[in-house]
């Protein structure tokens, strides 16, 4: 095994330099170095698992650790990263976050079986509010941080000729590991909602947060899909 150690792209941002400043200000030296002499021993649950330092085993929240691993690579990285491009032509942001906020509206709803396939109105609105703003924001977001969007124009079921926002590409922070698909409706609805827009360094950290989080994010167990193929298959 051979430690890679990632060097920071240069930057003449002050708002990127204090953040990067924070990372060094927080580094604890011994903690480093007992996760850099720890063996992997197994997982525990979703989120923990147990590694062993020397004579000493120690359970660790793999996923609070991988979320500080992302958040730094994002801030290392940026206006500097490589960019993967998704395959498909990509992935209609308004569709995908309308659906998602349908699915969770139907789970949390009184009949939690029921899975609707029409996305309701107010659910469309919320998810095309989300849209307009990555829109806005799609030229800075790609330039510093990989994020490509693309407008393409698509026809609707009544053959209406409309332009919509596509995700086409994101970032690579980590070689060889590739964010879960799953988590990718909640990262685009959070990165439109929870970034502070209005000042550069809130804004900077929100958007290296919300990357770490979606590429923090373990596999999905799609219980809540078993169930609905279940019922599907129940009802036949």
């Amino acid at each position: 095994f051979v430690q890679k150690k990632i060097s920071p792209t240069r930057c003449d941002y002050e708002s990127i330099s204090n953040l990067r400043k924070e990372i060094f200000a927080q580094n604890h030296q011994r903690f480093n170095e007992t996760l850099r002499g720890s063996t992997f021993v197994g997982v525990v649950s979703r989120n923990r698992s147990l590694i062993q330092c020397g004579i000493d085993l120690l359970m660790i929240n793999h996923y609070t650790l991988a979320k500080e691993l992302f958040y730094q690579l994002a801030l290392m990285k940026f206006n500097g990263v490589t960019m993967a491009m998704l395959g498909n032509e990509g992935v209609d942001v308004m569709a995908v976050i309308g659906q998602m906020l349908q699915f969770e509206e139907d789970l949390n709803s009184s009949h939690p079986k029921k899975i609707t396939v029409k996305v309701s109105k107010t659910n469309i609105d919320l998810a095309r509010q989300a849209t307009t703003c990555l829109a806005e924001k799609a030229p800075m977001l790609e330039e510093y941080f990989s994020i490509k969007f693309e407008k393409r124009q698509v026809q609707t079921v009544q053959k209406k000729a409309i332009r919509t926002l596509f995700l086409t590409g994101l970032p690579v922070l980590l070689d060889g590991h590739s964010p879960q698909p799953h988590a990718l409706p909640i990262f685009l609805l959070r990165l439109a909602t929870e970034v502070n827009w209005k000042e550069e360094q809130p804004c900077f950290e929100g958007i290296c947060r919300e990357l770490a989080s979606f590429y923090a994010e373990a596999p999905s167990d799609n219980t809540a899909f078993l169930e609905m193929e279940q019922d599907d298959s129940n009802n036949n």
